[in-house]
């Protein structure tokens, strides 16, 4: 375990770490896919090269959101938006995950490196009620594309 900061977050270089907070977020699916995990204040990755800035800033958007929402929050829409997606729409992994308002906030601004200093507060809502959809382009995650 590395510790280290950089682009602005204190980064931790953690494959175990990642893979659980991976696998809390999509099961075994998640604990082979997942490369990075915000946890406020440290950002942990599954290895250096994913302490690039589109990584960090996507992970320090969730930061943002855990102190809007009190940190409990976040995790209370995020289990709404899950049962919501899985019971009623059915959608299975990745689909479900990206439907999530604070992945969808942080997916299709993690490019913009400018982000967090123009943001409203309490963005994370506009994405509650505005879902979009939003796939992984393939051989290139973390890049989504709507469609």
């Amino acid at each position: 375990m590395k510790l280290y900061r950089k682009h602005g977050a204190i980064i931790v270089e953690s494959p175990i770490l990642v893979g659980v907070a991976g696998f809390l977020s999509l099961g075994k699916k998640g604990y082979r896919d997942a490369k990075a995990a915000a946890f406020f204040p440290f950002v942990f990755v599954k290895s250096w090269e994913y302490a690039a800035p589109v990584f960090v800033n996507h992970e320090r958007i969730h930061f943002r959101q855990q102190m809007e929402t009190l940190f409990i929050g976040m995790y209370f829409i995020q289990i709404y938006e899950d049962l919501y997606s899985r019971l009623f729409l059915k959608l299975k992994a990745p689909e479900y995950y990206l439907y999530r308002a604070h992945e969808q906030e942080a997916y299709l601004n993690q490019a913009n490196l400018n982000y967090l200093k123009t943001r409203k507060i309490f963005s994370l809502f506009k994405h509650t009620k505005q879902k979009q959809r939003i796939r992984f382009i393939e051989g290139q995650n973390p890049l989504v594309e709507i469609y």
